[in-house]
């Protein structure tokens, strides 16, 4: 696949005419050598094809020495031939080289397609970036995770993180990833996963989020099937994304009162959370396939399989649900009715925001049934 992209590039207009001239200047010198030579040299000119092997060899100064002229007008030609070789094999060098020299300064600028499928594209930077790029490649454990950074970070910033990771598939593409095209030059269209962060460099924290539900908004309308997580910065703002048909939203700051509380009222909870969520330490919470023996078998069976065998702690079960949320009955429009029904519900004290689409079962009873689209949650 690389081979015919990278040759697709350097079949060019420019090159197709340098070769078009090449290819004539071989023929015709061909059949002229084969004309003076014939008569007077046939036991090295048999044919047509000794003449074209005797102009390749001349021109690329190779020098065999096997077929020869000796007429004039085939000596000429040779001089003609030598003259002629040299100026179009530096012309052929020359184009191609350009082609491969531009090739890679766009890649640097991060203006080339990238050719990358079931990747995860990272729109934006902020300052957590680096980390969740470090915890992303802790997690997956292997180095053949493709990632694409698509942002507008300058080009000295931007190849200090690339050189950061020049041991993974990490590459970027420059641009605003509110806009179709940087989207395009990512092949958004293969993705897997595209992640939102919001950028508190350029925009203040409302017209980050607003950003966000932008992008959300034309990735879903564009290519509904690539999954979108957002990352925003003010809670306020979590109801608009889900309307926008993120896969997933993350709050920024979210449970920091839950950690605050939980060191006065529970000392050393969130040091058990600490521990369970840096990737770097032995124990941490993974998601697995159920074997397919388990399936509509009781829950306690699955929770002993994985004590006695894998010596792993079920947590639970996981599965991702079609659910339909307040905004699939709402106009797109912000009516005075849709704003009618929201100011009821908020009055009501019930959220407008859409219902998760990943279903979460913790520590379910011994009888519970395990379903065919649910995964295991496990603590190693």
């Amino acid at each position: 696949m690389k081979f015919f992209q990278t040759f697709k590039s350097v079949i060019t207009r420019a090159t197709l005419k340098v070769f078009l001239v090449f290819l004539v200047i071989i023929l015709s010198a061909a059949t002229f050598v084969f004309f003076f030579e014939k008569q007077n040299n046939p036991t090295e000119y048999h044919n047509l094809w000794d003449s074209i092997w005797w102009v390749f060899v001349t021109i690329f100064t190779v020098g065999y020495g096997d077929i020869k002229p000796i007429t004039l007008g085939g000596r000429l030609l040779a001089i003609f031939i030598m003259l002629v070789g040299v100026s179009m094999v530096s012309t052929i060098t020359a184009t191609i080289s350009s082609i491969f020299v531009a090739r890679k300064i766009r890649e640097d600028q991060g203006l080339e397609s990238i050719d990358y499928e079931n990747h995860i594209i990272i729109c934006g930077w902020n300052n957590r970036a680096e980390s969740l790029i470090d915890t992303m490649l802790q997690l997956s454990g292997k180095k053949d995770l493709k990632l694409v950074l698509l942002n507008e970070l300058a080009e000295n910033e931007i190849h200090t993180v690339l050189d950061k990771y020049s041991q993974y598939k990490i590459k970027f593409v420059y641009g605003d990833y509110s806009h179709p095209a940087p989207l395009e030059r990512a092949n958004i269209k293969y993705a897997t996963t595209v992640l939102l962060l919001p950028n508190l460099k350029r925009h203040s924290v409302a017209e980050a989020d607003e950003k966000t539900v932008l992008a959300t908004l034309n990735i879903k309308s564009s290519f509904p099937k690539v999954k979108v997580i957002a990352f925003i910065m003010n809670p306020e703002n979590e109801a608009h994304v889900k309307r926008a048909k993120a896969d997933e939203v993350v709050v920024s700051d979210k449970y920091v009162d839950f950690f605050l509380a939980s060191n006065i009222l529970q000392p050393g909870l969130p040091k058990i959370f600490e521990q369970i969520l840096n990737p770097r330490l032995q124990n941490k919470i993974a998601i697995e396939s159920i074997p397919v023996n388990f399936i509509n078998k009781p829950y306690q069976e699955l929770f002993d399989h994985y004590r006695n065998q894998h010596k792993d702690l079920l947590l639970g079960v996981i599965a991702e649900v079609e659910s339909i949320g307040l905004s699939d009955f709402l106009a797109a429009d912000t009516s005075h009715i849709d704003a009618f029904i929201e100011r009821k519900l908020r009055e009501a004290g019930k959220s407008f925001g859409e219902e998760n689409k990943v279903f979460v079962k913790l520590n379910p009873g011994d009888d519970y049934v395990i379903q065919e689209n649910e995964k295991a949650v496990v603590l190693r």
